[in-house]
């Protein structure tokens, strides 16, 4: 009886030793997997974080191009006004001037003169 009592207790010992083993091991095996699944979060929030700076930064870019482009037309019109402005003169006021509105010189019986006391 004392020796199945012994061997119990060693299979009892031997059974728990491999239990906790186990246990052990299940416990290591998910505080991996934790620190992975963290690490492969922080990993792909670095990644998002980097990517949205790079399109933040090309974007960035092309509004400063299109920024120069528009104030090169800008210029460019200003340019174009101040030509037409210089090429308008007299003559070509007065010749547009009775040509496409009918105007023309008043003639003597049109003039009336004001006297102020």
């Amino acid at each position: 009886m004392e020796k199945n009592n012994k061997i119990k207790d060693i299979n009892e010992y031997k059974k728990r030793k491999k239990n906790k083993h186990k246990i052990i091991r299940a416990k290591k095996i998910k505080k991996m997997i934790f620190i992975l699944s963290l690490s492969v979060g922080v990993f792909m929030t670095l990644i998002i974080n980097i990517c949205g700076y790079s399109v933040i930064g090309e974007l960035k870019y092309s509004i400063g191009n299109l920024k120069k482009e528009l104030r090169k037309e800008e210029i460019r019109l200003e340019e174009a006004k101040a030509n037409a402005d210089t090429k308008t003169s007299i003559q070509e006021i007065e010749k547009r001037a009775r040509e496409e509105l009918n105007m023309d010189y008043p003639t003597k019986n049109q003039i009336r003169y004001i006297q102020i006391k």
